[in-house]
C-alpha cells in the first residue's frame, strides 16, 4: 500500500510498514554502534601514542649507562605498547587535601589554527620579546609553553627536528597547543589552572585590533 508518511519531520511517499520501520531502526542502531566503536578505537590509539611519547621522553632523561636496567624496561614497555596498540590502565591517584600535599596538574589547550589558519596566534600569545607569556605566567602562577606543529619560527628547522624522531621534540607531531602546568596544594593548583585557562582564552580570539594587541604594539614602541 502506498501511503504518505512522516520520517524525521519530512514527508515521503512510498510503501511503509512495520517491517521496513524495524529494519531502518536496526540499520540506524548498527551505524551508531560502528561509529561509537571507531571513536573508542581512536581514543585508545591516541592514548597509546601519548604513553609511548612519555616513555621515550623518560628514557631520554635518564643516564642509560648508570641505569641500564631502567632503560631496558622502558624499551620493553614501548615494544609491548606498540604491539598491543593500547596503554596500560593506570592506577587512580588520590588527592590528599587534608595534608594539602602538592600536586602537579597539566592541560594542553588547543590553538584554533585550523579555523583561523592566517591568524598569528603564536605572536599574540608570546608578545614582544615573549613578554606577554612571561606576564601570563607571573599573574597566574602557572608554567606555560607554546608547543606543537607551527610553534617554531624557523619552519625548516622545525621540520628537521620533527623528522629526527628525537623524543625531546615529539610534541612537534601534535597540533599547535599551549601547555599549562600548575604546582601546589590541590585546591590552589586547580584554582591557578582555572584562572590560567580563562586568561589564555583571551589570547585565542582572532582579533588583530583588540586591547591585547594594542598593548603589545604600545610595548614594542617602549622596547625599541
Amino acid at each position: 500500500m502506498t501511503d504518505k508518511f512522516d520520517l524525521n519531520g519530512e514527508e515521503y511517499y512510498g510503501i511503509y510498514d512495520d517491517k521496513s520501520k524495524r529494519k531502518g531502526g536496526e540499520d540506524s542502531s548498527k551505524r551508531e554502534s560502528e561509529t561509537a566503536g571507531d571513536t573508542e578505537e581512536n581514543i585508545t590509539s591516541q592514548r597509546a601514542s601519548e604513553y609511548v611519547k612519555e616513555l621515550l621522553a623518560e628514557k631520554l632523561s635518564i643516564d642509560q649507562h648508570k641505569l641500564p636496567n631502567a632503560t631496558r624496561l622502558i624499551e620493553q614497555e614501548v615494544i609491548k605498547t606498540q604491539s598491543i596498540g593500547r596503554a596500560p590502565v593506570r592506577d587512580f591517584k588520590y588527592v590528599d587535601i587534608y595534608r594539602e600535599k602538592p600536586i602537579k596538574v597539566t592541560v594542553k589547550v588547543l590553538v584554533p589554527v585550523r579555523e583561523y589558519p592566517k591568524f598569528n596566534f603564536v605572536g599574540k600569545l608570546l608578545g614582544p620579546k615573549g613578554n606577554s607569556m612571561k606576564r601570563l605566567q607571573e599573574e597566574t602562577m602557572c608554567k606555560m609553553a607554546v608547543l606543537g606543529r607551527g610553534s617554531m619560527k624557523d619552519r625548516a628547522r622545525e621540520d628537521e627536528l620533527r623528522n629526527s624522531l628525537d623524543p625531546k621534540y615529539s610534541h612537534l607531531m601534535d597540533d599547535l597547543h599551549v601547555e599549562i602546568s600548575a604546582l601546589g596544594p590541590p585546591a590552589e593548583a586547580h584554582a591557578r589552572l582555572a584562572f590560567a585557562l580563562a586568561e589564555v582564552r583571551k589570547y585565542l580570539i582572532p582579533d588583530s585590533n583588540d586591547i591585547i594587541r594594542q598593548e603589545q604594539i604600545a610595548r614594542v614602541g617602549i622596547i625599541f
